[in-house]
């Protein structure tokens, strides 16, 4: 069913539609009302743009997927490990309250324009932001102008922050971090090494911190020589393994995420040493390959589905009530012992 077709039920022009459907005020009473209901009746859905003029909410979500690493592409962020599942989770909490997704890939800084303009004529009744590194000035922009957003991991520097403004879900990145390298510590390791994910990240920063709190507190002297810089991709995890053995043998590695961990053990595999007899390894995220690489990865659990469905479901509850609902979420993680680490 289109406009011209509608325009011949109710006997007006198309024009006439098009006016009624975009609100404007230069048609009779009588006539509106006889195109909505035939637009009514049978089932008419006009332009996005057309449905938001006319008063309508628009029942589409924007997720936008921010991954500016200059390996990205739109293959790998379909397979990612990270991504991947957490997109699952938002369509699915969407589509069962009858909302829809509009997924938008972030590669390149001017990609933030087509994000701004899906706000800006109103084709999204809220987005969600995942992966972009800490105080970004484009999401900032956003929600300074009052639309309602959603942003996974993102520091608050303090109660006028522009990002109180919005829907925040962190993980406890610091945390995780803390007991995974506190599990290595327990098992006897002293020598423990960490790859560190990407360092405009939030999850980067407090990953590290976490790391090192927990050798400070066991009385274990914090070597720069043990930390080597990754970007959380599986490739950086093996340069940086590369790196690390290059210079001495620990007797455990705390990767940042489970990416990076593939990359580390493939490097550690090729220096003819074995996981977990030469070297104690733990991952963060617990993607599902984890359980599956032999041996099983220990490994930081984190729950994507339930930060998925936060952000959902408050930007649904902000958009139905017509209200700026903001909301601050800390997300406990869980240490996921498997078979990749040993005591000494």
């Amino acid at each position: 069913m289109n406009s011209l077709e509608i325009a011949k039920i109710a006997g007006v022009s198309r024009s006439t539609v098009s006016r009624v459907v975009n609100n404007y005020g230069n048609v009779p009473k009588e006539t509106r009302d006889k195109v909505l209901e035939v637009v009514k009746k049978y089932n008419y859905v006009p332009h996005a743009s057309a449905r938001m003029l006319a008063g309508m909410k628009s029942r589409i979500i924007g997720l936008f997927i921010i991954d500016m690493k200059e390996e990205s592409s739109y293959h790998k962020m379909t397979t990612s490990s990270y991504f991947s599942p957490f997109t699952n989770a938002v369509i699915d909490t969407a589509n069962k309250q009858q909302y829809n997704i509009l997924i938008s890939l972030i590669n390149k800084p001017r990609d933030f324009k087509n994000a701004k303009e899906m706000f800006y004529n109103k084709t999204i009744s809220g987005g969600i932001f995942i992966g972009g590194n800490n105080n970004e000035p484009d999401i900032r922009e956003i929600i300074e102008e009052g639309y309602k957003v959603a942003v996974i991991e993102q520091d608050i520097n303090d109660e006028q922050d522009t990002f109180n403004k919005c829907i925040l879900i962190n993980s406890d990145s610091f945390g995780g971090a803390f007991d995974a390298t506190n599990y290595l510590i327990k098992l006897g390791h002293k020598k423990i090494s960490h790859i560190v994910g990407d360092m405009g990240h939030r999850t980067g920063f407090l990953r590290l911190e976490g790391y090192k709190k927990a050798l400070s507190d066991a009385g274990i002297i914090i070597k720069n020589n043990l930390i080597i810089k990754g970007n959380y991709t599986e490739e950086s995890g093996y340069k940086a393994g590369l790196k690390l053995l290059s210079r001495e043998i620990p007797t455990a590695i705390f990767a940042g995420n489970d990416s990076m961990s593939i990359g580390v053990i493939r490097a550690i595999q090729e220096a003819n040493l074995k996981i977990p007899d030469d070297i104690s390894i733990v991952g963060f995220d617990d993607i599902e390959v984890a359980r599956y690489l032999q041996p099983a990865l220990t490994t930081v659990k984190i729950p994507l589905f339930e930060m998925a469905s936060i952000a959902v479901n408050n930007l649904i509850k902000a958009s139905e009530e017509d209200n700026s609902f903001y909301a601050n979420y800390k997300i406990p993680l869980e240490l996921v012992i498997r078979n990749s680490c040993r005591s000494i």
